[in-house]
């Protein structure tokens, strides 16, 4: 499962689980860039949004840095394949009702609350809406209490817990999956080679 890609880039903006995301890039084959700046990741061929934390606080590590605005140049320039995982999928999107915070914008829709304040954890299977990269009724690996509220076109696949969400996303070349492919085992890796891959 080795690829011939060189160099993937994981954007520390303080949340996510790093090690894991490039502990499953290493075994995959790429060689794993993982920067803060936009020098730092100026020569990758793909971008990891990790995201596990807090949506306010990733936000604002964003504008911060200044990484906001590179994200959004990324979007209109079509040059980079952009992966948003877990809570670097909801950033994408307009706004959250954790901490009543704006997101980046790059899709239109909101970040809702499960209801009773539950959280989503556990292995769920995932309904393709059509023939894209992920396969139909494949189970992957979710832990997150908040989902993706959008009429947008870019959903592309969806799963069910108290009610049907989208999981997978696409807009230009930016991706946002909700559950953890780099913990849902081989089916997860050869999800994270076909985001990395896809042109």
């Amino acid at each position: 499962m080795k690829s011939k890609l060189k160099k993937v880039g994981i954007l520390d903006y303080g949340v996510g689980n790093i090690a894991s995301l490039g502990g499953a890039l290493k075994m995959l084959g790429f060689h794993v860039s993982i920067g803060k700046t936009e020098a730092s990741l100026s020569k990758v061929d793909a971008l990891f949004l990790p995201g596990v934390g807090c949506y306010p606080f990733a936000m604002e590590n964003l504008r911060q840095m200044k990484m906001d605005q590179f994200l959004k140049n990324r979007f209109k320039a079509k040059d980079l394949n952009v992966i948003g995982i877990c809570l670097g999928m909801q950033i994408l999107f307009d706004y959250s009702e954790e901490g009543n915070s704006p997101g980046l914008g790059i899709m239109a829709g909101q970040v809702k609350r499960f209801s009773a304040k539950e959280c989503h954890v556990g292995w769920n299977i995932v309904q393709a809406k059509s023939k894209t990269i992920i396969a139909d009724k494949s189970a992957y690996y979710f832990n997150h209490s908040y989902y993706i509220e959008t009429n947008e076109e870019c959903v592309l696949g969806t799963s069910n817990y108290q009610k049907d969400f989208p999981v997978i996303v696409k807009k230009n070349r930016f991706y946002g999956v909700q559950f953890h492919p780099e913990k849902s085992q081989n089916i997860g890796a050869e999800l994270i080679k076909r985001l990395v891959l896809e042109e």
